[in-house]
């Protein structure tokens, strides 16, 4: 339903991410504007006289219309959800810059991330990805997909707010337990994979006291108009070196390649040291931390082990679930058992297309599932 505003007043440009994609080779001749609406849809691109009208919104916003073809242009950008009378709207646009990402569409799925979070008022941090890259901490500037740290009592909110932006939610046979840290959002049709991390893996402290230390020291960096928080760098630093060294199960020892780029991500950051520290990040990055901080306080520091991290390490699948299970009640125990014995359709069905048996039904599905997982128990541990 269109808004007329008085004729004294006027139209601001609203959405929940806009790029100036004038200059980009990754879109045709005449694409100005990448747009993503501040209601549910997909991105799109503004050419001509609407990118134009567009621009004037967000530079010189509120626009009042000079004649009757301008006033039904903005009447179809508010059915559009990309202009509004309101000029105190929470998605007003005030800024149009280029793609600072080499992903337009990656850069949209972060803003669209960070307003729907706000919208929501849950907090949120967005962790590794460009960021690291921005921040001198690594060398790769894409990632495939969008970390973002939610205050761990409102992740499941977080997630389901996704969904109606045509993202699913991935099952998780961990899904009610303590085990259970990231829900992994998966696109319909347009952006990329999300992963709502309710904790990194890997420290000591408790998921809420964890997400305070970081979000009490966090920047804003810019994505398709949108403010992002990120860890700053000593913080972020430590992080990704957890995030390097964390066990793959069945993967073995860690590997000196992991050890050395953590080491460096440690080295690259004043501070990351002290912010260790202060995250309960030390035990597991013991040996990576010689040198950024003295022996003394390692050694002060690195018997505190964190509960999610031991299972890991593991030689299969099926050894690290059921030592992962013991740290659970005895009800969830048995409940979380039954479902990686017998699981329902949709987790089956994810587990076969994760074995490359994209094409077996739910039963079939499920028979397989649980023969791979006695054939892992009765491999012998190294």
């Amino acid at each position: 339903m269109s808004a007329t505003p008085p004729a004294s007043d006027g139209w601001v440009a609203i959405a929940f991410g806009a790029l100036d994609v004038s200059a980009s080779e990754t879109f045709p001749d005449g694409a100005e504007v990448l747009v993503l609406p501040a209601e549910p849809a997909e991105p799109f691109c503004l050419t001509g006289d609407g990118a134009r009208m567009w621009r004037r919104l967000v530079t010189a916003g509120p626009v009042a219309p000079a004649d009757a073809d301008e006033r039904d242009m903005l009447e179809a950008m508010t059915a559009l959800a990309i202009a509004s009378p309101d000029p105190a709207h929470p998605a007003r646009i005030h800024r149009l810059h280029p793609p600072r990402l080499s992903s337009p569409m990656h850069e949209l799925a972060y803003a669209l991330t960070a307003r729907l979070a706000s919208g929501h008022g849950i907090p949120v941090v967005f962790i590794k990805g460009p960021a690291l890259h921005h921040q001198g901490l690594r060398e790769r500037e894409h990632s495939g997909d969008v970390d973002v740290w939610c205050e761990p009592r409102r992740w499941d909110d977080l997630a389901a707010a996704l969904t109606s932006w045509g993202w699913s939610r991935e099952p998780d046979p961990w899904r009610g337990t303590s085990v259970h840290h990231t829900a992994t959002m998966t696109p319909a049709e347009w952006g990329c994979e999300i992963d709502v991390h309710r904790r990194v893996p890997g420290l000591t402290l408790d998921d809420a006291a964890a997400f305070d230390a970081v979000a009490r020291r966090t920047e804003s960096v810019v994505y398709a108009g949108v403010d992002v928080a990120v860890p700053r760098p000593e913080v972020h630093a430590v992080l990704a070196a957890v995030h390097e060294v964390r066990p793959e199960i069945g993967a073995g020892p860690r590997s000196a390649a992991a050890s050395a780029t953590a080491a460096a991500l440690l080295s690259a950051a004043a501070g990351s040291g002290t912010r260790a520290v202060e995250l309960g990040a030390v035990p597991v990055l013991a040996a990576e931390l010689e040198g950024v901080v003295s022996a003394e306080l390692i050694a002060r520091h690195r018997d505190d082990a964190p509960r999610d991290w031991a299972w890991r390490a593991e030689p299969n699948r099926a050894r690290a679930y059921w030592r992962a299970l013991r740290g659970e009640p005895l009800v969830t125990r048995v409940r979380v058992l039954w479902r990686f014995v017998w699981p329902p359709d949709d987790i089956a069905l994810a587990s076969a297309r994760r074995a490359g048996d994209p094409d077996a039904g739910p039963t079939v599905a499920r028979w397989r599932r649980l023969g791979r997982g006695l054939r892992n128990l009765r491999t012998p541990s190294p």
